[in-house]
């Protein structure tokens, strides 16, 4: 057993302690016993036991993800089962915080910095066909450097449309960020992670969500019904990319990341 008390091991690692607790998983700070490191270490909930054809397709999704080589996203070190066959998987430990806990409003150019870090990473998920789907400030990390970093797939979508582990008939996401085909539970591509960027953005710029409810349907529809708002006057240059980025229609959005970088580039 770990120090604490866990009903499962992972061969190979000591867990030290809990880090964090989601709806779908806990993440444990533990250390590598064979290169001595400490590691992230992101176990599946285990309230519903996944078939073996979810667990196949977690697996090699992870591996997929494992393949996304990019500066701008948290890498996956290793993916496999615990002692009591819960799926895990093990990523650097970045104990910077992450973007929720900073601000940015009067630091625009820091704002454009860590928005084309998030596009580039974008970019490269979407060309292997990965859809992100949770694109938000809390899953921003950043390392020792201080540089963001993508971080949270754990309900990213491959391009065959089929989820993750997950729970059936649920709407996936953040309803903050969610972009109105999320909303509905339509399909999704990649202009969906851009939306959410958008979000995202506007959410540096001003402090502010774009979009406001009393509860979480009531913001789902804010993003589906509500007019994209005004930014202040200070920050009228980005007006631009906001309004594109969160066009109602992903056919009036940026088609791409490579897109939204050049306008990004425009603003800068």
């Amino acid at each position: 057993m770990s120090q604490l008390n866990l009903p499962f091991e992972i061969l190979g690692y000591r867990i030290l302690r809990r880090l964090g607790l989601g709806g779908m998983a806990t993440v444990y700070l533990a250390t590598q016993e064979s290169l001595g490191r400490l590691v992230a270490v992101k176990v599946l909930a285990s309230a519903r036991a996944p078939s073996d054809e979810l667990v196949q397709r977690f697996e090699n999704e992870a591996r997929t993800i494992a393949r996304l080589d990019h500066p701008h996203i948290v890498s996956i070190h290793d993916v496999g089962r615990t002692s009591n066959g819960q799926i895990y998987y093990t990523m650097p430990y970045l104990p910077n915080g992450d973007l929720s806990h900073r601000n940015l409003r009067d630091e625009p150019e820091r704002v454009l910095e860590v928005v084309r870090a998030l596009a580039e990473a974008l970019a490269c998920a979407h060309e292997q066909g990965i859809v992100h789907r949770d694109v938000k400030p809390e899953n921003v990390l950043f390392d020792k450097l201080d540089r963001p970093l993508l971080a949270d797939f754990g309900i990213a979508l491959n391009s065959s449309g089929e989820t993750r582990v997950t729970r059936e008939g649920a709407t996936i996401g953040s309803s903050g960020y969610m972009s109105p085909e999320q909303a509905r539970g339509q399909p999704l591509d990649g202009r969906s992670d851009l939306y959410s960027l958008g979000v995202v953005c506007y959410e540096l710029l001003t402090g502010e969500m774009p979009f406001h409810g009393s509860d979480a349907l009531a913001v789902a529809l804010a993003h589906i019904e509500k007019p994209v708002p005004r930014l202040p006057v200070t920050r009228r240059a980005w007006q631009p990319l906001i309004d594109r980025a969160l066009a109602k229609q992903p056919d009036a959005r940026f088609q791409s990341a490579e897109e939204m970088l050049a306008a990004l580039d425009v603003v800068g």
